[in-house]
């Protein structure tokens, strides 16, 4: 009995963000890196509107250090 294999199927490749968060009993912010696409990543500075339970941009940044400093600054 001869054993075959299935057919790999092609499976687009799972576009991951990355985040940090900071909690301050005030003010959660947090910096999540996006995928840009073919474009590359860009990390966001990002605080949470308590009244409305959503995150709320702040800023954006190219590298991870310079938003980790804004998001400690900004917390």
């Amino acid at each position: 009995m001869p054993f075959f294999s299935s057919p790999r199927k092609h499976t687009p490749a799972v576009q991951k963000t990355s985040e940090i968060v900071m909690f301050n009993y005030r003010r959660p912010v947090r910096a999540r890196q996006v995928a840009l696409g073919s474009s590359g990543r860009l990390w966001l500075v990002e605080t949470l509107d308590a009244v409305h339970g959503i995150w709320v941009w702040q800023d954006e940044y190219n590298g991870v250090d310079q938003a980790l400093d804004e998001a400690r600054l900004s917390a």
